[in-house]
């Protein structure tokens, strides 16, 4: 595969948010201009964050609030960094779209998964495959009768941004992310409703049916099409992914994650050195997936030298000859060395709860490094070490 550099393929940030701007206007540029990530960057051009709608689902806040209450640690490409560098790091981070600076980290452009997609389809680099061969399965679904918190909730769970809709086992629509978090932030404002609207308080929403706010009908690709009908699909309706029907039956979904991780094999940018051996063979791949979900959110929040992940089981004796499992992790950043240990009957929730304990000592001790910085500054010298 010949290889560009990012600044061959970038685009123009069309939307970039400073920290003091209000969640309310970058929302609704967001909207307007259909972008999932936008760049934060400081009075001199640098950036300093990024905010998306993963960041605005996770982290409700009021529409008056600052950017700064709600954007993720800044992560990037550099300009002269090559393709198959910008499609590894939107593996390992799952994000949409890398922001893209140059050496000084001044923001010089943004990549997108879109992007890259068109690409890889003009050049014909795709891989000749089937999409039943590279799509995640089997699908997270929703009931269409289930209430949108749970929605939300599977989202955030499965670092998931699409849910296709079911009603009587049958495919009836499809809610993204930036359909909840619409609808969410935008409850607040008096507006005149359009037919078909859900309107009413943020709770009015969230127990509304998931149904009242899919989309329908649904675009869809069945499992024996070629990737590149999937692709074009996806480019010709403005969409980055689309549940893939067997019958009438959802059999998975794809999306131009997948097909980029299906160009590139997959591989983390950090050592990371994980023991499952001990993790029956049934219970072994939502393990690894929790993991995957639980590194990439991660590596968007520091960056990591080191990590090293062990699980070990432990029979319990007597009649039951139940199993606790033990999980311990090992991290490395630039400003330090986390440990965490957790036990737990269950594997998979032994692996959440030991990576939601290491995501709090992380955020604490960023929001640490922030506080003297700014103390730093408010005494007129340079930001402490």
């Amino acid at each position: 595969m010949s290889t560009p550099l990012v600044s061959e393929l970038m685009d123009h940030a069309i939307v970039i948010a400073k920290p003091k701007d209000i969640v309310s206007k970058i929302i609704s540029d967001m909207k307007d201009y259909k972008v999932w990530v936008v760049p934060v960057i400081n009075e001199n051009g640098k950036l300093v964050g990024t905010l998306s709608y993963r960041d605005l689902l996770e982290r409700r806040i009021s529409l008056k609030s600052k950017v700064s209450s709600a954007m993720s640690p800044p992560y990037s490409i550099n300009q002269d960094s090559d393709l198959i560098k910008a499609m590894a790091k939107i593996l390992t981070l799952k994000v949409r779209a890398l922001p893209v600076v140059d050496s000084g980290m001044n923001l010089v452009g943004i990549l997108t998964r879109e992007k890259i997609l068109r690409y890889l389809v003009n050049g014909k680099l795709l891989p000749r495959i089937t999409v039943s061969s590279i799509m995640s399965k089997p699908a997270i679904t929703i009931d269409a009768n289930e209430a949108v918190a749970r929605a939300k909730w599977l989202m955030i769970r499965h670092g998931i941004t699409r849910l296709p809709v079911l009603e009587s086992s049958k495919l009836y629509g499809i809610v993204s992310m930036r359909d909840i978090v619409e609808r969410l932030y935008y409850a607040s404002i008096p507006r005149r409703s359009r037919r078909g609207d859900v309107v009413g308080t943020e709770d009015d929403i969230l127990a509304a049916p998931a149904k009242a706010i899919a989309t329908t009908p649904v675009i869809t690709v069945s499992e024996s099409d070629d990737v590149y009908t999937a692709v074009n699909l996806m480019l010709d309706k403005g969409i980055s992914g689309m549940p893939v029907i067997s019958g009438e039956s959802v059999v998975g979904v794809i999306s131009s994650y997948d097909v980029i991780r299906a160009v590139i094999r997959p591989y983390e940018e950090i050592p990371v050195e994980a023991k499952l051996a001990e993790i029956d063979e049934d219970v072994k791949p939502l393990v690894e997936k929790v993991i995957s979900n639980y590194i990439a959110k991660i590596n968007r929040m520091t960056n990591v030298i080191d990590m090293k992940i062990n699980i070990k089981k432990y029979e319990k004796g007597g009649e039951e000859k139940r199993s606790k499992y033990s999980v311990h992790i090992m991290l490395k950043d630039n400003a330090d060395t986390y440990t965490v240990n957790e036990v737990d009957w269950d594997p998979v929730n032994a692996v959440r709860y030991a990576f939601e304990t290491l995501i709090k000592r992380i955020e604490r001790e960023i929001n640490r490094t922030r506080d003297i910085k700014r103390r730093g500054r408010l005494r007129g010298g340079p930001p402490g070490e």
